[in-house]
C-alpha cells in the first residue's frame, strides 16, 4: 500500500481575513493533486475558523470544512484540516479538531486534541480564546494506504502518544503544527524534526509534521519522517513536502529481529536497514507502571472543572510542586 503524501506549509491568514484561507487551502489540494499526491495534511486550525470568526465579511457560503469535502471528492484524495469546535456544554470553551477526510468528501474522524497548549499560548493563538479544553480519544482511521493516527502539534513531543498509537498498529502518524505569530523566545525547528524522526524510528512508522507560516519571513519545520530517513522538508516560506510512503516497507522493517539473516553481509542496497529492525517489539511493558502513577507537577488539564479562571493557580501549583524525578523543592 503507497501513497504520496503532501504536507503543506501556508501563509495563514489571521483574524477577520481568515476566512480567506479557503481559497488557498483549495488551491493547495488542486497542486497537490496535479503532483500525484493522494493524501493532503493542512496545519493545525487549517483552514479555520482558528484565529477569527467563521465569516467576517459574509463570503463564504458554507463551512470551511465543507469545502474541502468537496474538493476531497472531486480530487480523490484524503485531506487533513482543522479548526475550532464550539464545546455546547460550556459557554467559552472549545476543542481543537483534526478531521480526517476521505476521498468520497465523507469526514473519517475527527480528533479533539487530547494534550492542548496552555490557556495563555491557547489565547495567543487563537485570536484571545483561552479555553481549549482536552479531548478524551485517539482515532486510528483505516484508509487505502494504511492505518492513520491523529495527533495535533506539539502532542508529537509526548512520546507516550505516539506509543499509544503504535500498539494500536498506526503507519502513519499526523501532527498537524500550529507556528507563532511574532517573535518568541523559542527557536524549534531543529527540536522539531528531530522529534519528528524520533517518533518515526522509535515506533516504526511514518511521521508528518508541518506548521502555518505568519510572515513570509518565518522558518518552518514541515517534515515527511521514515523510521529510516527525512523524507521531505520544507524550511524557509510556504510550500509543499512531498514524500512516496509505503507501508510495505515497514512491514519489512517490524517482521525483523537481529537474527542470523540480519547479522549476514548484504548482497544489495535493498537488504540494508537504516533503523533497528523490530523495534516496535523489544518492549517489556511489566517495567512501565511509573509512568501511568500521577505526577504533582503535571499541569491538570481538567482545571475547567473548578472554574474557567482557576487556570492561573494551576499554573502556580504546577510550578511549586517538585519537579518530576527530584522531589527536591520548588522551581526557580
Amino acid at each position: 500500500m503507497k501513497v504520496k503524501a503532501a504536507a503543506v506549509q501556508p501563509l495563514s491568514l489571521q483574524g477577520l481575513d481568515e476566512y480567506s484561507n479557503v481559497e488557498k487551502a483549495l488551491a493547495y489540494v488542486e497542486e497537490a493533486a496535479r503532483n500525484g499526491a493522494g493524501y493532503v495534511i493542512f496545519p493545525e486550525g487549517y483552514p479555520g475558523p482558528y484565529t477569527g470568526p467563521l465569516d467576517s465579511d459574509g463570503k463564504l457560503t458554507q463551512h470551511p470544512i465543507a469545502y474541502l469535502r468537496e474538493a476531497a471528492k472531486a480530487k480523490s484524495v484524503y485531506i487533513s484540516a482543522g479548526h475550532l469546535v464550539e464545546n455546547p456544554a460550556m459557554a467559552g470553551t472549545y476543542f481543537l479538531a483534526h478531521k480526517l477526510i476521505g476521498p468520497d468528501g465523507q469526514v473519517l474522524a475527527e480528533y479533539h486534541r487530547q494534550q492542548p497548549n496552555h490557556p495563555v499560548f491557547n489565547a495567543y493563538l487563537m485570536g484571545g480564546r483561552f479555553h481549549v479544553l482536552p479531548g478524551n480519544r485517539f482515532e486510528l482511521v483505516e484508509t487505502d494506504f494504511g492505518k492513520v493516527g491523529l495527533l495535533v502539534c506539539s502532542e508529537l513531543f509526548v512520546p507516550e502518544l505516539s506509543r499509544i498509537y503504535m500498539l494500536m498498529g498506526a503507519d502513519i502518524l499526523v501532527a498537524p503544527g500550529g507556528g507563532v505569530h511574532s517573535a518568541t523566545r523559542t527557536r524549534l525547528t531543529d527540536t522539531w524534526r528531530c522529534v519528528a524522526r524520533s517518533r518515526a524510528a522509535e515506533n516504526l512508522c511514518y511521521v508528518i509534521a508541518n506548521q502555518n507560516l505568519f510572515s513570509r519571513d518565518q522558518r518552518g519545520r514541515t517534515c515527511i519522517a521514515s523510521p529510516e530517513s527525512m523524507l521531505a522538508e520544507v524550511d524557509q516560506g510556504e510550500g509543499i513536502a512531498y514524500a512516496d510512503l509505503d507501508v510495505a516497507r515497514l512491514d519489512q522493517l517490524r517482521s525483523f529481529y537481529y537474527d542470523e539473516e540480519i547479522l549476514s553481509p548484504p548482497d544489495s542496497p535493498e537488504q540494508l536497514f537504516h533503523c533497528r529492525p523490530g523495534q516496535c517489539h523489544d518492549r517489556r511493558p511489566e517495567l512501565y507502571g511509573k509512568l501511568v502513577e500521577p505526577q504533582p507537577d503535571a499541569f491538570r488539564y481538567n482545571y475547567h472543572l473548578d472554574g474557567l479562571e482557576t487556570f492561573r493557580a494551576e499554573y502556580e501549583r504546577a510550578r511549586r510542586d517538585p519537579r518530576v524525578g527530584t522531589g527536591t523543592g520548588e522551581r526557580k
